[in-house]
């Protein structure tokens, strides 16, 4: 079908992968079997462990058991990763096994997720503002479909050389895995690689608009005339979708599809398109509410509670914006917390300015009307805008016609800063530099040629604590100024920041910039603009 459309030049890397199966970015072969201990949420929940291993034997997804001289004499040398298990928050009471691949943590490059990089396996997402723009554009008479796939990453088959770094141990046995699995720093990119295939296919079939978030698949459809893209005959008709997806073997979990509506949800919020409308549902408003009350009435909190509390915040100022303000206290008291591993369950009272920002929070999610009424971004500031970072010099930036520069000192990278976070510090200065010039209430494009940083930014959180700070830091900025930062991926090679990065002057006729911009007092010691 790929080449019928015209897409097999495209993706032509798919049909291969899938018959021989998908490589997942491991640099070489295991060479030492290494059997990593289970984590204790799966010690805790033995049955949720065993009945996944049968469900994934009975699917044909896992072989054995094995004990270990066999598996070595059948497939050599081979490592296995902590078993986790962790609640689905969308299904009380269920669970999701996943293989703790960034494990260990404290042993640079001895996880499978220390040597991977995730930047080649990029694919796209319908963010927000993309669904905006569709919404906005849509004519009278548009609906829309969301659909689900089953088993998602689970249904990518993974390459058999590779299978010896995601081999499954439990109890003394073992299983080899044979498809992608939860944890891997690649299983994003593999299986967003197919979905972005999908995507194309049914757009090129007159599907309509297609937007796709991890295995949520949204079907925007304009009723057909001279500028609708869907085809008459498939137009609001889910069955057409779902023959598409089973002449190419692609599962849809039917029990979760929403049919054709003026309504759908997306992203987690209610879109309803005549009203050009977005809201919270009750449902995800009152668990918001829920969890701000237990915050605010704690004597003190962790890190981890409030970077809990601030991602489910950041994600209601899609539908609240005059809200962002309303976080720069609870951001500047996250920056507070020391980030050693060995201090990450340290408490800390809140502030008074906090628990005002809290409670403004929870007089907004009261209300069961809450919504946003959708419209297009501020005016876009024509600026050129590149970041790049790199561990062998430091950080570079360029604006328009001028470049600046910083060099890493040492120890920088300790305390769980690595080339993410100087990615994401980069993009940060560059967002302080365009507020230095007095730009304010407008759009502004930044560069960037490192995926997890861009998808990062877009979701408004890291899992790496630091790169989170560096986030929060940059969204109080764009809150005090009321920039809108469309962060964008552009390839290493396309990067005129990169040479600045490198401690290269940059090419053409550019000038170091000359102005001062604040840097955050955190890291004012890992810092040294440079002269190159």
């Amino acid at each position: 079908m790929l080449r019928a459309l015209g897409l097999l030049e495209e993706f032509g890397d798919i049909p291969g992968s899938l018959r021989e199966g998908f490589r997942i970015g491991a640099p070489e072969p295991v060479s030492v079997t290494t059997i990593r201990k289970n984590h204790k949420s799966s010690l805790d929940r033995p049955t949720v462990i065993e009945e996944h291993i049968q469900t994934e034997l009975a699917a044909g997804r896992y072989t054995g058991p094995f004990d270990k001289d066999t598996l070595e004499r059948l497939i050599g040398p081979f490592q296995t990763a902590p078993l986790g298990v962790v609640d689905k928050p969308s299904s009380p009471g269920k669970f999701r096994i996943i293989q703790d691949f960034s494990f260990p943590r404290d042993v640079a490059g001895d996880s499978l997720n220390s040597k991977i990089d995730a930047d080649e396996f990029s694919c796209d997402w319908g963010f927000f503002e993309h669904v905006v723009k569709s919404v906005l554009d849509a004519p009278s008479g548009t609906m829309a479909a969301t659909f689900d796939v089953d088993a998602a990453y689970r249904q990518m088959p993974v390459h058999p050389d590779d299978q010896p770094h995601i081999v499954v141990h439990w109890n003394g046995q073992f299983w080899v895995d044979h498809n992608v699995p939860f944890g891997a720093a690649s299983s994003n990119g593999i299986f967003g690689r197919c979905g972005d295939a999908m995507k194309a296919i049914y757009t090129r079939l007159g599907f309509g608009t297609v937007h796709k978030w991890v295995d949520d698949f949204l079907f925007i459809q304009s009723p057909p005339g001279r500028f609708s893209p869907s085809e008459p005959g498939i137009f609001n008709d889910v069955q057409a979708i779902y023959d598409v997806a089973d002449q190419l073997g692609w599962h849809w979990k039917r029990s979760k599809t929403r049919p054709f509506s003026t309504a759908f949800v997306y992203l987690g919020f209610v879109w309803d398109i005549p009203t050009r409308q977005v809201s919270i549902p009750d449902t995800k408003r009152l668990k918001y509410a829920g969890r701000l009350e237990d915050w605010s009435g704690r004597a003190k909190v962790t890190l981890k509670e409030c970077q809990q509390l601030l991602g489910s915040l950041i994600h209601c100022c899609l539908v609240v914006p005059e809200g962002r303000p309303r976080l720069a206290n609870l951001i500047g008291f996250m920056a507070g917390y020391p980030h050693a591993d060995k201090l990450r369950f340290l408490a800390r009272n809140p502030t008074n300015l906090v628990l005002g920002e809290t409670r403004w929070w929870a007089s907004k999610l009261s209300n069961p009307s809450l919504s946003l009424t959708i419209r297009t971004p501020p005016p876009r500031l024509e600026l050129a805008v590149h970041t790049d970072a790199s561990s062998s010099f430091g950080l570079g930036i360029i604006l328009n016609n001028q470049w600046r520069a910083w060099r890493l000192l040492q120890g920088w990278d300790k305390d769980r800063r690595n080339i993410g976070w100087a990615e994401a510090l980069a993009v940060e200065l560059a967002i302080s530099w365009i507020a230095a010039q007095g730009c304010q209430g407008a759009l502004c494009t930044i560069h960037c040629d490192n995926q997890g940083v861009v998808f990062a930014w877009k979701a408004g959180r890291s899992r790496n604590p630091p790169q989170n700070d560096a986030i929060m830091r940059a969204l109080a900025v764009c809150v005090e100024h009321d920039l809108w930062i469309d962060l964008k991926y552009v390839n290493t090679a396309n990067n005129p920041a990169n040479r600045p990065s490198c401690g290269l002057r940059p090419l053409g006729d550019l000038t170091q910039a000359c102005d001062k911009i604040p840097v955050p007092a955190s890291i004012r010691h890992l810092l040294a603009e440079a002269t190159l």
